[in-house]
């Protein structure tokens, strides 16, 4: 099953700076029960990069807020 990302709910990556969003949430993750469940699960899920590619995130459950989801790569 391929990811959509229409939804467009942006994260920031754990390791860069505070104000740089570069990582877009599959939307299966990105509204706020998925991202609840995702975080209470250690969820991995597949992200879309900046530059178009995809890699593999979980939700970091301590630093992150329905606002804005901060994401650790796996």
């Amino acid at each position: 099953m391929a990811e959509t990302y229409s939804v467009a709910q942006k994260g920031q990556r754990a390791d860069s700076a505070p104000a740089v969003q570069t990582v877009t949430l599959p939307d299966s993750s990105a509204r706020t029960g998925g991202m609840a469940l995702a975080m209470r699960n250690g969820t991995q899920m597949l992200c879309k990069n900046a530059d178009g590619s995809q890699s593999w995130y979980t939700l970091d459950a301590e630093r992150s807020t329905t606002a804005k989801p901060v994401l650790r790569p796996v």
